[in-house]
């Protein structure tokens, strides 16, 4: 019972039934959602398995949840889905009939008995289907934000019998949602958040900075560009990487709390002019990026830099992103981005050949590997003669672990100082 007396409540809702579960829509404040919901571990009888459930609560999680309640004034959540046992609860329908000021309006079939009120005595356990870390959310924010509780959630009901048939039909129910349940991908939240500030600037770079529009920047699901793209330079996706990794030091608390928000226009605005400086240095250092981008993407001028052998490494977002990783570094070791852009562009961008092929190309396959990005990040320091990052990292086992070859040399690699 959360340590408080539930008390008999009545609440409105709405009655519906899909499959053969008949479920109810209704609203608690958060301060009732504190009251009633429990933790979801009366679905199995054995101990171990309550627990293991109960772990799947990650303390992180519940921090950015209630963090996001106290301090992102639109908040909003979706349904919690919720499972009712034991005491009495009882369906109070509301008769609906004509209105006598629209007499031609007639009520769909099946609504007549959609409307009413749920009662609940205050004998009942209530426990969260599908909204575990919401409703935990919901609760530390409360006790560090009371001014809270009256804000309204929406819950959905369903009826839990407490028998051996009764708890596989809810098991049942509890793995379907979490297994249906399609969460919101990165792209989605890149093309649509307005808390994430690197989601922002992400767009207002591809709607403002001239040379990076729509059609060099195309939306796909992941971070790469289609095989068969002769158009984009780098990807939604690539690009909010990037940002991410140019306006940052490695490890910096902000991260996080620049993708949760509530944004900050200062700081979106900051990190867009730092992104465009960026982009602006790089195609005055790199003449291939000057040239595409320069270009109306229909001219596919991005073909000849993404090939079957490779091609030049910053039309490759991987690639791209090691290439700015390495700038950042050297800026937060006190060069100008300028120089930083510059140099880093008088080292070897060619995918096919030393120190690339093997460790972010792979020439048989003749596709990408993904997986060698701190390396590639530390082969640009390397080539300039910078220590790596951190200074701990062993570069010449790292680059023998990617080419499986114990007896790769980086005295090979080209080096510029």
């Amino acid at each position: 019972m959360n340590g408080q007396q539930k008390p008999q409540t009545l609440f409105p809702c709405l009655r519906s039934r899909m499959g053969d579960w008949w479920y109810y829509i209704t609203i608690m404040t958060f301060e009732e959602v504190n009251i009633w919901v429990k933790k979801v571990d009366h679905i199995h009888e054995r101990k171990e398995l309550k627990t293991w459930i109960q772990r799947e609560l990650r303390p992180k999680r519940l921090e950015e949840i209630a963090d996001y309640l106290r301090s992102q004034k639109q908040h909003f959540f979706n349904s919690i889905v919720a499972g009712i046992y034991r005491g009495e609860p009882d369906w109070y329908p509301i008769q609906v009939g004509k209105n006598l000021a629209m007499p031609m309006l007639g009520l769909p079939e099946g609504s007549q008995d959609a409307f009413g009120f749920l009662f609940l005595s205050g004998a009942e356990e209530i426990f969260a289907l599908d909204g575990q870390h919401r409703v935990e959310g919901i609760r530390l924010a409360l006790a560090q934000k009371p001014s809270l509780s009256k804000d309204q959630q929406s819950v959905i009901f369903v009826a839990h019998q407490e028998t051996e048939k009764g708890r596989e039909r809810t098991r049942r129910l509890f793995s379907t949602l979490n297994k249906y349940a399609r969460p919101v991908s990165k792209g989605e939240l890149v093309a649509l958040s307005e808390d994430d500030a690197f989601a922002i600037v992400t767009r207002k770079i591809i709607d403002e900075y001239q040379y990076l529009n729509i059609g060099f920047v195309p939306l796909t699901k992941t971070a790469n560009i289609p095989s068969n793209d002769a158009k984009c330079i780098t990807t939604v996706l690539g690009l909010y990487d990037l940002i991410q990794r140019i306006s940052l030091k490695p490890g910096s608390r902000d991260k996080r709390k620049l993708e949760i928000g509530p944004a900050d226009k200062g700081r979106v605005q900051e990190i867009y002019n730092l992104t465009c400086r960026f982009w602006d240095l790089l195609r005055k250092s790199v003449k291939q990026i000057k040239e595409v981008s320069d270009s109306h993407p229909n001219e596919q001028l991005a073909a000849r830099y993404r090939r079957a052998d490779g091609g030049h490494l910053l039309f490759r977002p991987v690639g791209m992103k090691a290439f700015a990783q390495a700038t950042r570094t050297l800026v937060d070791r006190g060069m100008t981005f300028q120089n930083a852009v510059a140099l880093l562009s008088q080292t070897n961008l060619d995918l096919n050949s030393c120190p690339w092929s093997g460790v972010l190309w792979n020439s048989v396959a003749k596709r990408m590997i993904n997986k060698n990005g701190r390396l590639a990040h530390n082969l640009f320091l390397y080539m300039i003669g910078q220590s790596c990052e951190p200074d701990s990292y062993d570069l010449l086992s790292e680059y023998q672990r990617a080419l499986d070859n114990p007896d790769a040399d980086l005295q090979k690699i080209r080096r510029i100082r």
